[in-house]
């Protein structure tokens, strides 16, 4: 009788064990894979057909999607596409297909830079704002650190001035950033509002987004904006027109 116990105990024991070990495991697999997407990728020029490519254009989704949450149409198909002007432009809404439109080869130093901000776009293609922009090439040299890629050729491009507005908006969300802390940034995509009834294009709801914080993390990360904000809408005024970017109230 007491050796009919002690199996019983051992296997109560043994059972209870494999469960404290599982169920965590079960909620971490849960959690990342709620962001594991693997939408169909298409290169629509030779250069660009190259498993390297295909991987980074993945796993940087993947990443901007852990990073800023989900796309906000559900992205299945990636076309890759050299142009004169890089842009990701949503072809198909019902079809959750985009393309990628890039200025450089896979050659050039420039080249997965200008592919990682590109990426960041695939969250939200209608926004066409201060705000996203700086946080497009936040997330590229992210993206850029992650793979052991040379950032440094970025940062002096925008300490000589080159491209203002992209330069401008960079050191803006990039303080932004790390002030307003990672669940904060996670959300600011959530207050993409459209500009006009015609629902083409978007703009953050800037006051929205701060007014979703504590009251000591909306204070620090208003001066950030407060102290940078006119520089960007002066470049804004002058050279890049098509973009909102609206004041805190």
């Amino acid at each position: 009788m007491l050796i009919i116990f002690r199996i019983k105990f051992l296997l109560i024991a043994l059972i209870s064990l494999l469960i404290f070990l599982y169920i965590p495991n079960l909620a971490l697999q849960e959690v990342s894979a709620q962001f594991l997407s693997s939408p169909q990728i298409k290169p629509l020029d030779a250069n660009l057909n190259n498993s390297s490519i295909y991987s980074f254009v993945q796993s940087g989704f993947n990443y901007s999607q852990q990073l800023y949450g989900e796309a906000r149409i559900p992205v299945k198909k990636i076309n890759l596409r050299l142009n004169m002007t890089p842009l990701t432009s949503l072809d198909n809404t019902t079809q959750g297909e985009f393309t990628i439109y890039l200025s450089r080869k896979p050659s050039e130093y420039a080249f997965h830079g200008q592919l990682a901000h590109e990426i960041f776009h695939l969250l939200n293609a209608q926004l066409l704002d201060c705000y996203a922009e700086g946080l497009a090439t936040v997330f590229s040299e992210k993206m850029l650190t992650r793979n052991n890629l040379n950032w440094s050729g970025w940062e002096q491009y925008f300490q000589a001035g080159s491209e203002p507005f992209y330069g401008l908006t960079y050191s803006m969300m990039k303080e932004v950033s790390d002030i307003a802390g990672s669940a904060n940034m996670n959300s600011l995509l959530n207050f993409a509002v459209y500009n006009d009834p015609s629902q083409r294009w978007m703009h953050i709801d800037i006051d929205g987004w701060l007014s979703s914080m504590s009251d000591s993390v909306k204070i620090e990360v208003e001066k950030i904006i407060n102290k940078h904000i006119t520089p960007v809408k002066q470049v804004v005024e002058s050279n890049n027109q098509m973009y909102s970017c609206f004041k805190t109230s």
